[in-house]
């Protein structure tokens, strides 16, 4: 076997020459339908896509209850319930791992 650096066919890089255009192959475009195909979507999947817009465009933090909760901490009348957290924790934690 002789190693003379160069790649076979198929592995080397085919270039595009400005100005043409690939042949056709009788086949539908790549990564999508053909023109004449159409798509339906549910009224539950309309919905679902409406749902996560919504919840896309929503703070990921509650700043109203961030506010509540500091200004209870400040005024020193902030009484969490432990095992209530404690129990949401365990729950979290359950849930993460199934």
């Amino acid at each position: 076997m002789e190693i003379n650096g160069k790649l076979p066919p198929v592995y080397t890089r085919q270039t595009v020459n400005a100005g043409l255009k690939p042949a056709s192959t009788g086949t539908a475009p790549v990564g999508g339908a053909a023109p004449e195909e159409r798509v339906a979507l549910s009224e539950r999947a309309r919905e679902m896509n409406a749902a996560h817009q919504a919840v896309s465009r929503m703070p990921e933090v509650d700043l109203e209850k961030v506010a509540r909760i500091k200004a209870q901490v400040q005024a020193g009348t902030y009484r969490p319930d432990a095992e209530e957290t404690a129990a949401r924790m365990l729950a979290e934690s359950l849930l993460a791992t199934s």
